[in-house]
């Protein structure tokens, strides 16, 4: 009985050893959206004075938990910013 118990131990250690490194989460690049998305996300915006990018039109873009909505005259968050800057500059 002993030997038995060691052989079920031993393949739990091995079953939970491999699931492990399967359920790890890896982060998934965010990709670039279409073109098209581009222009019009470029469209819906203009950069002011003082380098800030702020809504023409109420708009729905990208956030950290999804899609979220950004009202005519707010001001876009430093990672929308930054993304602005890069494509429609």
């Amino acid at each position: 009985m002993p030997m038995r118990a060691i052989r079920v131990l031993l393949v739990v250690w091995v079953v939970v050893g491999l699931a492990f490194p399967a359920t790890a989460q890896h982060a998934t690049p965010r990709p670039s959206p279409p073109p098209a998305q581009q222009d019009t996300l470029c469209d819906a915006f203009t950069k002011g004075a003082n380098g800030d990018w702020v809504a023409k039109k109420d708009v729905m873009v990208p956030g950290p938990g999804g899609m979220m909505q950004l009202k005519a005259g707010q001001a876009a968050d430093d990672e929308l910013q930054q993304r602005l800057d890069d494509q429609c500059s």
